[in-house]
Parts: structure tokens; C-alpha cells; sequence
């Protein structure tokens, strides 16, 4: 949660940035704690907007009264030339979802929050795929067991975070699965993932057997929206076929992580529950809203 710690008297506003947001639950969460704190002039609200370039976006961080702010889907990489810093895991993964104001700067002669990236993402994936394993294996350096892989759907800012967050688990190699092959090409050669083992999930005959017994876990980091495109319904068929391809093995329901949160059961969720899936409901993971 961004930082508060200011007089009570001064009106301070908080946003969350994305879209779709309008069932975001955030800001009757921010402005209980608020409450709570006895801060009667913090509100935290809701700022739908396609485009973080948009300069409605620029006028609400740049107002004096700004408190700090979530980013979500589909700003976590948008957002980051209009900060004033970055936190070290920002600089490592190449995306945010939070704004922290660390005090103020001058610009043009006008006094205007200092604005720092920051990002939680990677470790609210982890705890909550940890989550789904005994308490014993969860400090272990590989919790999932010796020689499992993973995949994450999509290819924005939240796959960047959902890759160092299964890498850390020990989980290699990571598929991709993304309806724009050359979102993903850009991703694997980006220089901070060229010690990890990312491949691109582009044909079915790619997924076989041998990968089936392997995967241990996946995250969906994609709008649920019906698929319109030769791109999108690929990524359907390819997300079926993963699903369906563990149904009869053994070792109970692996974990998939879902991040789109609208509806609360989106259209990987259901794929994910029918094929004998573990889905875990995006507004559900720890730690995982500034």
C-alpha cells in the first residue's frame, strides 16, 4: 500500500489505473484501512483509461495532492518512462503496479511529487502458488519437485513479473504462451531473462507427453475476453490442450494462477477447473495489491 504517513489534515488521493477496473474492489479496501486510520481525507479511487500516456493519467500523478497509485493490466509497462525512479525488482523484470511518492521534486518551476515504480507482482505470484503445497515444501529451492517446467499465458507487463516469480521456484523451462509471437521474441531476448529458459508455445505438437509430465504449474496474464483473432484463438486451443494434456497423470491438481479477475471465473479459470485444475482466483493472491 502506498505510503500514508502524512498529517491527517492534508488531503491525499490514491488511483488505480488500468482497464477493465470498474469491478476493482480496491478502493473499498484502501478506504476501510483509511478509515481505520483515521484518515478522513484519503480516497482512494478508480481511474479507467486505455492509454497511461493519456493526460488525464499525467494531471492526476503530477497533482500535488497525490498519495500514490496501483497499476494494473495493460499500463505495468507503460507506466514506467514517467517515473522518477525505479524500485531494483522494476529494473530486473521491466514492469510495475505500484506508484510510491518518496517526496517532491521541482520541474519548470512547479512543485510536484517525486514518483517511484515499484512492483509486487512477483512475489504475490509466488506466495500464491506456494500456497497450494504442503507447509514443509514451501522454503524449499525447488517447492514443485527437481526437473518441473511451467507456462504462463500472455506477453505484457504481468509475464515479465510471472517469470521471475516461477524462476525463483526453480521451475525451468518456462513456456509462453502469447497470441503475438513477436511480443514474446522480445521477451526471451530481453537481457535480464537470458538466464532463464523460455521457449515459445506456438503449435500444439509442441506440448507433448514428456512436457505434460513435467509442467508443475502455470499463470494466465490475459484479458478474459472471447477470442476474436487467428492469434487469440490459438492461444485457446494451445491453453486446452495443456490443461487436458495432465488429466489422467498423477500428483493431484496442479496450481494456475489466474490474474484477470473479471469475471472471477474468466474463460482460462474454466478451462483450467474442467480439465482437473487447481485455478486461483486473481483477487484472491497475496500480496498482491499496493
Amino acid at each position: 500500500m502506498p505510503s500514508v504517513d502524512r498529517p491527517t489534515s492534508e488531503r491525499r488521493a490514491f488511483w488505480l489505473f488500468g482497464t477493465p477496473i470498474s469491478h476493482s474492489l480496491s478502493p473499498l479496501a484502501h478506504n476501510t484501512v483509511f478509515e481505520a486510520l483515521d484518515l478522513p481525507n484519503h480516497r482512494f479511487e478508480l481511474h479507467e483509461t486505455a492509454s497511461f500516456h493519456d493526460a488525464s493519467v499525467l494531471e492526476r500523478i503530477r497533482s500535488p495532492t497525490f498519495g500514490g497509485g496501483a497499476v494494473t493490466m495493460p499500463h505495468k509497462v507503460e507506466a514506467l518512462p514517467y517515473m522518477d525512479s525505479l524500485g531494483d525488482e522494476v529494473n530486473e523484470i521491466g514492469s510495475m503496479n505500484t506508484i510510491v511518492v518518496t517526496g517532491h521534486v521541482e520541474e519548470n518551476g512547479v512543485r510536484r511529487p517525486r514518483l517511484e515504480g515499484r512492483n509486487t507482482d512477483t512475489e504475490g505470484i509466488r506466495r500464491a502458488l506456494l500456497s497450494t503445497l504442503a507447509e514443509e515444501m514451501r522454503n524449499r529451492a525447488q517447492p514443485f519437485g527437481e526437473g518441473k517446467s511451467a507456462f504462463i499465458i500472455g506477453g505484457g507487463g504481468t509475464t515479465r513479473a510471472a517469470i521471475n516469480a516461477l524462476s525463483k521456484m526453480g521451475l525451468s523451462p518456462i513456456w509462453l504462451v502469447n497470441r503475438d509471437p513477436t511480443e514474446t521474441a522480445s521477451i526471451i531476448a530481453s537481457p535480464p531473462f537470458a538466464k532463464y529458459d523460455l521457449r515459445p508455445l506456438e503449435r500444439i505438437e509442441q506440448w507433448t507427453d514428456e512436457e505434460a509430465a513435467r509442467v508443475a504449474c502455470g499463470v494466465g496474464a490475459i484479458p478474459s475476453i472471447a477470442p476474436q483473432s487467428e492469434g487469440e484463438k490459438l492461444v485457446y486451443a494451445l491453453a486446452e490442450r495443456i490443461f487436458s494434456s495432465t488429466k489422467k497423470l498423477a500428483g493431484g491438481p496442479r496450481p494456475f494462477m489466474e490474474m484477470a479477475y473479471k469475471p472471477h471465473v474468466t474463460l482460462m479459470y474454466s478451462i483450467a477447473q474442467r480439465h482437473g485444475w487447481r485455478p486461483i482466483g486473481g483477487e484472491f493472491w497475496p500480496e498482491s495489491k499496493p
